[in-house]
């Protein structure tokens, strides 16, 4: 870790601009309010319940806005200015997140308020994703979008490591519910910190179609140019087997399987984190030993065999090793992606481009979060993370014999 903070702050200060900094450190806090917003969702829900179809329900009900709006987010991210779709996105998100904690107080919660809210809140969030990958290109050269997009996605990794360790030690002097307040002051200070970007003077220009038409013709878009669309299926593919395990599955297996505490499954998350800044670290160094194609296939294949090796895990030491294996693949195919579409398409799909992949990733993320409850209700949760495993194994070697992915840098 230390590596990688020498290298990460050297290059945010000197070798980029002010803005790459500002939307850093933005995107750090308001990260960290994720990882503890995302923890403390889960765990409240299996507190309350103590069912895993209803916890794979309310984490479903947190990620179906993508399937509703994601494209939308991307459509309004060409047309309008993307810098103040990121404050509306992180305000909204903020007001929304602070009722939760307000409905415990006053004992009025239950899961249904809860997968409402969670619901809003995700919906206003959709539009952030695609908004924040289109404006990087406005404001960075494009040789040094790959290695921008790299310490950009560090921000994240750092917040997931820091956030979940913070709020296991916190769990020991509050209350689960509190963890929420943090949440949604992260959404502030984050919107604060973007008042200082320097906007671009040579903005590209916005289309101005209607909607309806830019959303069609980004479709068109990824039918026409087959190896951008082989890549959002095959994101399909991957978040199908991958997310489900990771939201709903593992609070399960901490709390079921081993026996452990909202501490305890707060510590495995911040191990994710803690594998995600390794890949992060790896993504640098190697950006120019291979493509961008083939390092997302690798690390597609290498997320089914790590997820499939916790059949075997006994105990929550084991899972918090193995999940830093495992999280050092997320960021490889995170940035490969990210720095596929950003220099192998036109600025003005950039934000339809993303969104469609954010509709991807967290669509998918809702309809394998409930499959996984639904699952874990009936088996042993470990059987479905090497079946899920083995999913992503496949659909990463399917994805090899396609010469147009590999090709992709």
């Amino acid at each position: 870790m230390k590596r990688i903070l020498t290298l990460t702050f050297p290059l945010i200060i000197t070798m980029w601009n002010r803005n790459v900094t500002v939307l850093w450190l933005a995107q750090l806090i308001s990260s960290m309010g994720d990882a503890v917003y995302q923890l403390a969702l889960i765990w409240l829900i299996l507190d309350l319940t103590g069912s895993p179809i209803i916890t794979g329900l309310v984490a479903m009900s947190a990620y179906l806005p993508a399937m509703f709006f994601g494209l939308l987010g991307g459509v309004f991210a060409d047309k309008y200015n993307r810098l103040t779709i990121m404050h509306v996105a992180n305000i909204s998100q903020s007001l929304t997140v602070m009722i939760i904690p307000l409905t415990l107080y006053y004992g009025v919660a239950d899961a249904m308020l809860i997968g409402i809210l969670a619901f809003i809140r995700s919906s206003f969030g959709t539009m952030f994703p695609p908004a924040m990958n289109a404006f990087v290109p406005e404001v960075v050269a494009k040789d040094q979008l790959f290695k921008v997009n790299s310490v950009i996605a560090t921000s994240s990794q750092l917040a997931y490591l820091i956030g979940p360790a913070m709020a296991g030690i916190l769990l020991g002097i509050i209350s689960l519910n509190r963890l929420f307040i943090f949440d949604a002051l992260s959404f502030l200070a984050a919107s604060i910190l973007l008042l200082f970007v320097i906007k671009p003077k040579n903005r590209p220009p916005q289309e101005t179609h209607a909607t309806f038409k830019q959303l069609i013709s980004g479709l068109h878009y990824i039918i026409k140019h087959r190896s951008i669309g082989y890549l959002i299926i095959l994101t399909i593919l991957n978040n199908i087997f991958i997310m489900g395990p990771a939201i709903v599955g593992m609070p399960i297996f901490v709390k079921t399987t081993l026996g452990g505490t909202a501490s305890d499954f707060a510590f495995v998350e911040a191990g994710m984190a803690g594998g995600m800044l390794i890949g992060s670290w790896f993504m640098y160094k190697s950006s120019h030993r291979l493509s961008n194609g083939v390092l997302l296939l690798l690390a597609l294949i290498w997320d089914g065999i790590t997820y499939s090796f916790f059949y075997w895990i006994p105990s929550v030491p084991a899972a918090i090793v193995m999940i830093i294996v495992h999280g050092m693949g997320i960021p490889v195919i995170t940035i490969s992606r990210t720095s596929i579409i950003q220099k192998n398409t036109p600025n003005e799909y950039h934000g339809r481009l993303f969104s469609m992949v954010h509709l991807a990733v967290v669509g998918m993320t809702a309809m394998s979060s409930a499959l996984v409850g639904i699952l874990a209700a009936g088996m042993d949760v470990r059987y479905v993370f090497l079946i899920f495993g083995s999913g992503a194994v496949i659909s990463g070697l399917i994805g090899l014999l396609s010469k147009q992915i590999r090709q992709l840098n």
